[in-house]
């Protein structure tokens, strides 16, 4: 006996499909499609001259505006490289300043609550739960 998830094989005397029929089956899914082929040119000289980009799209208007105010502006100076990489790095430095003071902020919320939350069971003796201290006795309201 065996699980009840498995299941039985099948013998050669139980199956009814000829030995013929199977291995027919067997070659039709051997056949594969016919090949593709294509020669990639190694040399310059045999292929004609047919530029890349005839096959690509143009660049948006947009991008292609850009592109023409980018060649028509001048290059940028080392005076204003340097001036932008030293706003840039007083940015970074602001941003860095900013990031350590809220971590620095929610560290000392975070060991205020800590620390308050241990102070506040004591003081309210909430803390005597447990008896702590059996030698001392609180005192019963009589009913």
């Amino acid at each position: 006996m065996g699980c009840s998830g498995s299941k039985s094989t099948a013998t050669a005397d139980d199956t009814k499909v000829p030995v013929s029929a199977k291995s027919t089956k067997m070659e039709a899914k051997k056949e594969y499609p016919a090949s593709e082929a294509f020669t990639i040119p190694l040399e310059e000289d045999e292929s004609p001259e047919m530029p890349l980009n005839e096959t690509l799209r143009q660049p948006p208007k947009r991008i292609q505006q850009m592109l023409q105010e980018a060649a028509k502006a001048e290059p940028p100076t080392l005076e204003e490289l340097e001036d932008k990489q030293q706003k840039a790095e007083h940015r970074r430095q602001e941003l860095m300043q900013q990031k350590l003071e809220i971590i620095q902020k929610n560290a000392q919320m975070l060991m205020g609550r800590g620390h308050g939350g241990e102070n506040d069971e004591e003081e309210s003796g909430a803390g005597n739960g447990g008896n702590e201290n059996p030698d001392r006795e609180e005192e019963k309201p009589d009913n």
